[in-house]
């Protein structure tokens, strides 16, 4: 009996070190397991980004849910304020074609959630478990990664607030005369305390904003403009401007060619700046206007000495290459090291004959040896068709064809299509769209050229050749179905690209046959095979109803629509190729296309105080 009572009492005590055990290790390690096992492939709880709860959720349904708050943001746009009056930036400005879209701002929403996806999953084992244990405590807040074009966001300002920005002006130099034999007479005017905006914080509060998609308004403050040169420092200046006007006329030459710069011209060109000289003393000194003088020489004298060098171009003929377009190397007048030069001639060494700096630029492709370039066949087609396309839409398509045809791209060559294109103006031959900024509708070119974009990428993707970078428009095109096999392009940014990895140079050639536009990439068959899916199209939106903006650029009551709507959608197509070693690469080309409403502009006497409205459908 005595025994047995033993025997109990020892199970006691070994029950209750197996509970605590259980309790401390084993528990926690199944409910760790399990967590893991629930939010695999999710993100994990108290991850958001900005106010946006994210707990739980999967890559695509995080894409999806982060894609129709940027599409909002992106119809709305971001009020900026200054004293009364308000002005909306919208991350998309479009024509009524839809060729061209300039993107002011990118949102990249595949980084930003392959990030919200990886807290927690990242470094040691003890990082990871902190991280986790820290958003069930907390939440912890990301920013959505993104881009702003700070050339389409200077010129939002520009256009905008700029009327209320009195820059400070400099202490200046004068001159007077009596008439045209009396001396000139110089004097320095007072310098003059100014305003400007501060739009460099008003930028980081629109970063600050955009990080979390929030749309609050953005409000423009002011500040003192201090001139950087007083009057009190530059009382003795006169005998500097006299000795630089007694050179006049200022002699530019080049060649057998001069062009004489005349005492009137030369009196605009001087002003009171920092002393470049290491020789002089003095803090300030009289010199030249870097920008006239730039002007001068780009308007005056560039256009008779510039020529561009020229880039081989090929065709094919009876099997072989032959040459259609020589290279050629051309000359530039260098404006920088000429602008410092013409300073140190005249102004510190008092010279008026200047030689001026010429520069030889030479072609990026030759044509030697043309023949032994391995172009032997078509090793893929691209193709679009552009029917229904406007006149100027047709006759840009036909210029940028022209440009691409004859490219040759060498081993290893990343191709840039903003780089064959070259320059899109009036000057290149290129029509204007017309697309809609502040309410007005302006002229710019580029029209069309997407349609050279999306058949590049086609052809590139027949070929089995890697893309290297492709952006798929804001919105849908109908010139561009199936959705999701389109490449938009705006000169400088986005480009299109793909890599010659073919290991022989790869010719382009293009030719349009009525509504078809198709690009021949010829090369040698590597015996590489290249396929694709046909695109996946879904998570279709329809566009929020017209914008309305008043405008007294119209005739009262007359209305005129400069971009038509477009349902929202998101599409993907696969793309493999497989490598004659058997090796294959896959990739998926995904795309997602903005809902776009119409916009409308109608003709009023006068602006009411919001100059946007709504018209419901």
């Amino acid at each position: 009996m005595f025994m047995f009572e033993k025997k109990k009492i020892d199970l006691k005590w070994l029950i209750a070190p197996v509970a605590i055990f259980f309790i401390i290790f084993v528990l926690p390690i199944g409910a760790y397991r399990v967590y893991e096992k629930f939010y695999q492939e999710k993100i994990y709880p108290g991850v958001y980004l900005g106010e946006i709860d994210l707990s739980g959720y999967g890559k695509e349904s995080a894409k999806l849910e982060l894609n129709k708050k940027i599409d909002k943001l992106s119809q709305t746009g971001i009020a900026f304020k200054y004293h009364n009056q308000e002005t909306v930036l919208y991350p998309l400005i479009a024509s009524l074609e839809g060729d061209i879209v300039k993107e002011v701002i990118v949102f990249d929403t595949e980084s930003t959630i392959n990030n919200l996806l990886n807290y927690g999953r990242q470094g040691s084992f003890l990082k990871r478990l902190q991280n986790k244990i820290a958003a069930l405590l907390k939440p912890q807040r990301h920013t959505i990664l993104f881009a702003v074009n700070h050339d389409e966001l200077k010129n939002f300002f520009s256009s905008n607030f700029d009327h209320f920005a009195t820059p400070a002006q400099n202490a200046r130099l004068e001159y007077s005369q009596e008439n045209h034999w009396s001396p000139i007479v110089f004097s320095v005017k007072e310098e003059i305390y100014g305003q400007i905006l501060s739009v460099k914080a008003a930028e980081q509060e629109l970063k600050k904003n955009l990080s979390s998609l929030s749309v609050s308004p953005v409000k423009i403050r002011a500040n003192i403009d201090y001139p950087k040169i007083y009057k009190k420092d530059v009382l003795n200046i006169d005998p500097m401007a006299k000795s630089i006007i007694n050179l006049s006329p200022l002699s530019f030459s080049y060649g057998r060619h001069e062009w004489p710069v005349y005492k009137s011209d030369l009196l605009n060109w001087l002003i009171i700046k920092d002393n470049f000289s290491t020789t002089s003393l003095e803090k300030y000194i009289v010199g030249f206007d870097h920008e006239k003088i730039s002007n001068y020489l780009s308007d005056a004298i560039a256009p008779h000495i510039d020529k561009k060098p020229i880039n081989a171009k090929f065709e094919i003929k009876d099997g072989k290459v032959t040459e259609f377009q020589a290279s050629q190397g051309g000359v530039e007048l260098a404006i920088n090291k000429n602008i410092i030069n013409i300073e140190k001639q005249a102004v510190l060494m008092n010279q008026n004959n200047i030689e001026l700096i010429i520069e030889e630029t030479k072609s990026d492709l030759g044509t030697a040896e043309i023949n032994n370039y391995g172009i032997k066949e078509i090793i893929g087609i691209g193709h679009s068709n552009f029917s229904g396309s406007p006149a100027n839409r047709r006759h840009n398509i036909a210029i940028g064809a022209a440009s691409v045809n004859g490219t040759l791209i060498a081993p290893d060559e990343e191709f840039s299509l903003n780089k064959v294109l070259g320059e899109i103006n009036a000057d290149t031959g290129y029509l204007p769209e017309l697309v809609i900024k502040e309410g007005r509708t302006i002229p710019e070119y580029g029209g069309g050229l997407c349609q050279i974009g999306t058949t590049a990428f086609r052809g590139t993707t027949a070929s089995g050749l890697p893309v290297t970078m492709r952006r798929n428009h804001s919105y849908r095109v109908g010139y561009y179905e199936p959705a999701g096999t389109d490449a938009t392009i705006y000169n400088p940014w986005p480009d299109y690209r793909f890599k010659n990895d073919t290991g022989n140079h790869i010719l382009i050639q293009s030719r349009i046959k009525g509504d078809d536009l198709y690009f021949d990439f010829w090369g040698t068959n590597d015996g590489r095979t290249a396929t694709q899916t046909y695109p996946v199209i879904h998570n279709i939106v329809r566009p929020a109803p017209t914008k309305i903006i008043e405008t007294t650029d119209l005739e009262p009551g007359v209305k005129r629509c400069t971009e038509s709507a477009h349902n929202g959608a998101d599409a993907y197509f696969d793309y493999t190729v497989t490598y004659p070693d058997g090796e294959i690469k896959e990739t998926r080309f995904s795309s997602h296309y903005v809902p776009w409403r119409a916009v409308c502009l109608v003709g009023v006497d006068d602006l009411s105080t919001t100059t946007e409205e709504v018209l419901k459908e």
